[in-house]
């Protein structure tokens, strides 16, 4: 078995990785914190899920929770950057953009702590190879029961790429776009390397 590779990014550097549901981006995003040694990982996810299983969007719940979980993402961001630590956070972020509240514009808190720190601010956008292997990809997690939202998505397909497009916007100038497919990991060491900065660890 080859042995993986470490890797250290020398620069501060606070790294969003973001995209639709099912692009890719969690296994993304941790296949990133797995290779850079100095960084930090926190997914949307394991903060609201626990709380909004039972809601989709939205709901009572939904609203109560969404205000803190964003501003417990930033946090973390702010406190490992002050840490040294290199954050990747793992959001999707794919339906902001749609909303009229204040969390339509949620770059400017993240590229704010990054700021603080000199740091540098830079944005995945995980991709599927197609609109048809999203779908896909979708049936497949259903079929695992891995989120009872996704039938609702495949029920109103055209409805949810319309609310979440795969290139939705994102207000920033520094997005690098991964296509996620069958050869993620020969192109990760692209990403680290050439976006990222990544220096191979030598010990």
């Amino acid at each position: 078995m080859q042995k993986a590779v470490a890797y250290l990014i020398k620069k501060p550097t606070l790294c969003l990785v973001v995209g639709v549901p099912a692009s890719g981006k969690t296994g993304l995003a941790r296949e990133l914190a797995r290779a850079i040694m100095n960084s930090a990982y926190l997914s949307k996810d394991l903060i609201q899920t626990p709380f909004t299983d039972a809601e989709r969007i939205k709901g009572p719940t939904y609203s109560l929770i969404q205000g803190p979980a964003f501003q417990i993402l930033v946090d973390f961001a702010d406190i490992q950057l002050s840490l040294g630590k290199i954050p990747i956070i793992d959001a999707p972020f794919s339906i902001n953009h749609g909303r009229n509240d204040q969390y339509r514009d949620w770059v400017p808190p993240f590229d704010h702590a990054a700021r603080k720190y000199g740091a540098r601010l830079a944005i995945v956008r995980c991709l599927p190879p197609s609109e048809e292997i999203l779908r896909a990809r979708i049936e497949e997690r259903l079929n695992r029961n891995e989120s009872k939202w996704d039938s609702w998505k495949l029920e109103h397909w055209v409805d949810f790429l319309k609310q979440e497009p795969l290139r939705f916007p994102i207000p920033h100038d520094d997005v690098y776009e991964f296509t996620s497919d069958e050869r993620i990991e020969n192109r990760v060491e692209s990403l680290l390397k050439n976006y990222l900065g990544a220096e191979e660890f030598s010990g």
